[in-house]
């Protein structure tokens, strides 16, 4: 079974608990195991669909748990056209109704700079917090762990079932799958560290002063 969305894992919930009268609980489950997630690991990447309005230049992002918006996509069939961010206030609002080329936030909407002349699917791209729904159906956690989403969600739904047995053997599972997490994020993070080029410009200029001391 594939694990890629929101609706597929709760269907994977309801499977791999053999319970068919939890299916109804999963999201509750799967809340509770993301209250965990949000707490111990950074901000996620996360894609949302979403739908302009004919005649409005503005999509309402309310219901999404953004931290920090990344990017915005017009998608037809396969293909996907980017819209560049600015910041409100820095462009112009075309009087002509079309096809958007750029966006920025304002408070918890999308502003773009025309009106559409057509209601339009777009991809929006955001770091936020875990938080699936049907407005947020993936993210990029789930794309890539998704044995700890199942394992942080059957926690719960064992101890709703008051399964304690099987509580446990999943909660040593997601112990040991978020330390296995915290810790390549932690790695990721210092590979991406760099040298200050400045330090590199201080080194040189001591070199050079010593060099001409001697001289």
């Amino acid at each position: 079974m594939a694990i890629s969305n929101y609706t597929e894992l709760q269907a994977a919930i309801a499977d791999w608990m053999a319970r068919s009268d939890v299916s109804g609980s999963a999201a509750d489950f799967i809340t509770l195991g993301e209250a965990r997630l949000n707490r111990l690991l950074d901000p996620v990447a996360t894609t949302a669909p979403l739908t302009g309005t004919i005649g409005s230049k503005t999509i309402d992002i309310s219901s999404l748990s953004v931290q920090e918006p990344q990017n915005l996509y017009v998608t037809s069939g396969e293909e996907e056209f980017y819209l560049t961010p600015r910041a409100l206030g820095t462009y112009s609002i075309s009087t002509v109704a079309g096809l958007p080329s750029i966006w920025a936030i304002e408070n918890q909407t999308i502003t773009l700079d025309r009106e559409l002349d057509e209601a339009y699917s777009f991809r929006f791209v955001y770091l936020g917090r875990f938080a699936l729904s049907d407005a947020a159906p993936t993210n990029e956690f789930l794309t890539n762990n998704p044995d700890l989403y199942m394992a942080s969600s059957i926690v719960w739904g064992s101890v709703y079932t008051k399964d304690l047995p099987q509580a446990a053997m999943w909660k040593q599972m997601l112990d040991e799958f978020t330390a296995e997490v915290a810790h390549e994020n932690s790695r990721k993070k210092r590979s991406q560290l760099t040298v200050d080029p400045a330090l590199g410009v201080i080194g040189r200029l001591r070199y050079s002063i010593g060099r001409d001391s001697e001289a």
